[in-house]
């Protein structure tokens, strides 16, 4: 299979854990994301098994039956998760900003032109495909299958919302974001109906499947996996530069040049191939600007040439 920018992206979430363990810089920051948000996990957890477990493994079953209890233990999962992941969002996106602008550093890849994501983008809850990220959210609390069922049907637009950062750097405007995403331009909803959607032969719906993977890894999936995911777009994205940026600018640059031989018209090209045999005339009688034969060469080429564009004309 022949990937866009050369490599399968895929393996890029498996590349940034050993990536920020070979860097100080960016373990460090993993880590104390990571005990952060260990911390705040672990206290959220006991808090809501003391105070939410029983009632609702009585709303489910009034005689507390032991299917009942196992229930209320994977709602209470599943809650808490929510309720870490809003705690700790803010810190999150500093963590994933800063990460990833430290990671194209290190590649050399960082230029003075590119701009830093902002704070309210990065949080803005209407992500991409957001109606349907959290009708499916509820998969998550199946371990294992569910995670993997949940980054199958929204892998393309979990790949996305982690490559925007690199978009936001080139400052990519959303409609060549979705020519590069989908292939041409397409709204949300219109996305959401296309089968090419849900391709994982997209190189941005593989990267973003084995993302959703990472994040939904149980426990310490959803508080390493955002952070170590932003490295992973930050190497996806030196890639990308590497190999001559994003094809939609590169087949946008070719169609402008296209357009614009095309509107220049026939006397223009004729000018142009004028003046190069101009050139060549000049070049030639150069050689020997002082006998009569290069001047009278010089003479002919020029009163050729006008000659012939003014019979165009």
């Amino acid at each position: 299979m022949k990937h866009r920018y050369g490599k399968d992206p895929i393996f890029y979430p498996l590349r940034a854990l050993s990536y920020a363990l070979s860097h100080r810089e960016l373990f460090w920051t993993v880590l104390k994301v990571a005990c952060v948000g260990i911390t705040v996990s672990i206290i959220i957890l006991v808090i809501l098994l003391l105070t939410a477990l029983q009632p609702q493994a009585q709303a489910i079953s009034p005689n507390l039956e032991w299917w009942a209890w196992l229930i209320a233990v994977f709602l209470v999962l599943f809650e808490a998760g929510i309720v870490s992941v809003l705690l700790m969002s803010v810190s999150q996106s500093k963590a994933q900003t800063k990460v990833f602008t430290a990671t194209m550093k290190i590649e050399g890849v960082w230029r003075e032109d590119m701009i830093e994501q902002s704070m309210a983008k990065d949080l803005n809850p209407m992500k991409k495909a957001f109606i349907v990220r959290i009708l499916t959210l509820p998969l998550q609390i199946i371990p294992f299958i569910g995670g993997a069922l949940y980054s199958a049907i929204n892998a393309t637009f979990i790949g996305w919302d982690h490559m925007d950062r690199y978009f936001d750097a080139i400052q990519l405007p959303p409609k060549l974001q979705r020519v590069e995403i989908f292939g041409h331009e397409l709204s949300d909803c219109r996305a959401l109906c296309n089968p090419a959607t849900y391709d994982l032969d997209n190189d941005i719906a593989r990267f973003g499947f084995f993302c959703g993977i990472v994040e939904s890894a149980p426990i310490i999936g959803f508080v390493l996996g955002p952070v170590t995911n932003a490295i992973a777009a930050a190497l996806f994205a030196c890639d990308i530069e590497h190999s001559g940026g994003l094809l939609c600018l590169r087949e946008e640059s070719q169609d402008e040049e296209t357009n614009y031989q095309a509107s220049r018209g026939p006397l223009d090209a004729l000018r142009e191939k004028g003046e190069k045999a101009l050139q060549f005339g000049e070049s030639i009688a150069n050689e020997n600007s002082d006998s009569q034969a290069s001047r009278y060469l010089k003479k002919k080429a020029r009163e050729s040439i006008v000659s012939t564009l003014s019979k165009k004309t």
